[in-house]
C-alpha cells in the first residue's frame, strides 16, 4: 500500500539540461577538507542553493570519482551524508546532499537539483559512469525520477523509505540498478515488498534491507551494505575493476549474516539472504550452496507462516487505514462533529496502547505503521488546508496529529495558528500553552508570525511570551 501523502513527483526532462557532458568538466583548483562533512557549500552560480558535502580521505583532482547524490524530504542534507559517511570511506565516494530539495511543488527542487548537479560536476573530480542517487520519502521517489530522466547516466539509485513515484513502473529496460531500504516499522514497508517481487519478476538487478526502525534513513551500517552492492554491480557490470579480496569479504560477511538467521530460526530473512547471495554473486563464486539453502528454506513450514503473518499484517494495515478515512470523511459531512472527533480518539488511543507494549508482536509492528502513516499524513493534510484557508480542517488534523504525537512542540504551535486563524481565541491559547510548555522557545516567532494576530494582545498571550522570555 502506498501512502498518498508521498506524492509522486514528475521531473520534468526539462531539469536535464545537464547534459552528459555536464559530468566531464575539468574540476576547479578549490581544497575542500578530506575526510570530514561540510555541512553548507554554497553553489557557484547561486549561492541560495547549498549542500552538505563529503569528500572521501584520499580524494584527489587527479583521479575520478564515484559520487553519491542525496535527497532528503525535509531538505537536511547533513543527515544522509552522516548516515552514508562510513560507506563513503570505505568505498571512496564523494557524497553530495542537498539542503534546499524537500517535498513539495516541483519547480524549487527541479532547482535544486540542476544547482547540485552542475556545481559538483564543476568543482571536482567526478567518475560520469559512476553517478548514484539517494533519497529518503519523497525524496527517494525524486532518486528514480531523475535516475530514469538520465536514461543511462545514473549508475545505481539507493531507495530508501519509498519506492517508484506513481507515473514510473519498473520494466525490463530500467536503466540502472536498485537497492531499497526500509524500516520494520515504517508505513511504507509493503510497498517496498512489492517493490522488490516485481523487480524479481522482471530480473532487474536489485536487493532490499530492512533495520529496526520506522520511516527514516536507514542506519550507518544499511548505507554501507548498499554502497558495497553498488561497487558488487560494478565489478559484475565492468564500471570498475575486479577486486578479489573485495568479493571475498563480501561474500564471506553475506554469507555469515545468512547462516546467523538461519541459526536464529529467522527462516525469511535467512531465505531472502540466500537468494541474495546466489544473485548477486552468480558467475563470482560458486553459488551452489546457497542455491541450495534458498530452495529448501522456501519449502518450509516456517517460511510458509512468515509469509502468511506478512500478508496478515498487510490487510490489517489498510483495513486500520480504511476506517480511519471513513472516519475523516464523516467528519467532514456530519453535524456532530465532536461524536467523530471522540471516535478518532479512542481509534489513536487504543493504536497508541499496543504500540506500547513490550512483546514484540505482529499486532504491535502493525500499530506502529499505522500511528506512522497516520502522523504523517495528518501533519501534511494539514498544511495543505492552512494554505488553502481551510483553518477549521487544518485546526481538525492538527489535533489529531497532536495526540498521536504528543511530545512535538511544532504540531501545537501550529494547532495554535490554526485555530487563531479560524477565530477560536480560547483554543488558540490552550494550543499555544501547550506547545510552550512542549519545548517551543521560538520567542520572536511569536511576536511577528500573523497567524497569531487574533490573540497577540491577550493578556494569556502576554504572559506565555514573558514566561518564555525568562527561560
Amino acid at each position: 500500500m502506498r501512502s498518498p501523502v508521498l506524492l509522486p513527483l514528475r521531473i520534468s526532462l526539462f531539469l536535464f539540461l545537464v547534459s552528459t557532458s555536464s559530468f566531464v568538466c575539468a574540476p576547479s583548483p578549490e581544497n575542500f577538507p578530506r575526510g570530514q562533512i561540510i555541512d553548507r557549500v554554497a553553489c557557484q552560480a547561486d549561492p541560495h542553493q547549498t549542500y552538505a558535502l563529503y569528500l572521501p580521505p584520499h580524494y584527489t583532482p587527479g583521479r575520478k570519482w564515484p559520487i553519491l547524490y542525496a535527497f532528503d524530504a525535509g531538505a537536511r542534507g547533513r543527515l544522509p551524508v552522516e548516515r552514508f559517511k562510513e560507506a563513503a570511506e570505505k568505498y571512496g565516494y564523494i557524497v553530495a546532499g542537498s539542503n534546499n530539495s524537500r517535498n513539495g511543488p516541483p519547480e524549487p527542487i527541479i532547482a535544486a537539483i540542476r544547482a547540485l548537479f552542475e556545481d559538483t560536476q564543476a568543482r571536482f573530480a567526478i567518475n560520469e559512469n559512476r553517478v548514484y542517487l539517494t533519497g529518503f520519502s519523497g525524496g527517494a521517489r525524486v532518486a528514480v525520477s531523475v535516475a530514469h530522466s538520465l536514461r543511462g547516466q545514473v549508475a545505481g539509485v539507493i531507495g530508501c523509505g519509498a519506492g517508484f513515484p506513481s507515473e514510473l513502473k519498473p520494466s525490463p529496460s530500467l536503466p540502472f540498478v536498485y537497492f531499497g531500504t526500509a524500516g520494520l516499522e515504517d508505513f511504507n514497508f509493503f510497498e517496498m515488498r512489492q517493490l522488490e517481487e516485481a523487480l524479481e519478476r522482471l530480473k532487474i538487478p536489485h536487493r532490499m534491507a530492512t533495520f529496526e526502525g520506522g520511516h527514516d534513513w536507514p542506519p550507518p551500517r544499511v548505507c554501507l551494505e548498499a554502497v558495497g552492492w553498488m561497487e558488487l554491480q560494478a565489478m559484475k557490470s565492468g564500471l570498475r575493476e575486479i577486486n578479489e579480496a573485495l568479493l571475498d569479504e563480501m561474500f564471506r560477511t553475506a554469507t555469515e549474516v545468512a547462516r546467523l538467521d538461519e541459526s536464529s530460526n529467522k527462516v525469511y530473512e535467512a531465505f531472502l539472504e540466500y537468494q541474495a547471495l546466489a544473485e548477486d554473486f552468480k558467475g563470482l563464486r560458486d553459488v551452489t550452496s546457497s542455491e541450495s539453502r534458498k530452495a529448501q528454506l522456501g519449502k518450509s513450514k516456517e517460511m510458509r507462516l512468515a509469509l502468511k503473518e506478512e500478508r496478515e499484517q498487510e490487510e490489517h494495515q489498510d483495513q486500520f487505514r480504511r476506517k480511519f478515512l471513513s472516519l475523516e470523511e464523516s467528519y467532514r459531512r456530519t453535524q456532530d462533529r465532536s461524536f467523530v472527533l471522540n471516535e478518532l480518539t479512542q481509534e489513536i488511543t487504543s493504536l497508541k496502547r499496543v504500540a506500547g507494549e513490550n512483546e514484540n508482536t505482529s499486532g504491535r509492528l502493525v500499530a506502529r505503521r499505522v500511528l506512522n502513516l497516520f502522523l504523517v499524513e495528518l501533519s501534511q493534510e494539514a498544511m495543505q488546508h492552512f494554505r488553502v484557508r481551510d483553518y477549521g480542517l487544518a485546526a481538525f488534523k492538527f489535533l489529531l496529529a497532536a495526540q498521536i504525537k504528543p511530545e512535538n512542540p511544532g504540531l501545537f504551535y501550529h494547532l495554535a495558528c490554526a485555530y487563531s486563524r479560524d477565530g477560536k481565541k480560547k483554543e488558540a491559547l490552550g494550543a499555544l500553552k501547550n506547545a510552550v510548555e512542549k519545548g517551543f522557545t521560538e520567542v520572536e516567532t511569536l511576536e511577528s508570525d500573523p497567524d497569531l494576530e487574533l490573540i497577540r494582545g491577550d493578556p494569556s498571550f502576554l504572559s506565555i511570551l514573558e514566561s518564555l522570555k525568562k527561560k
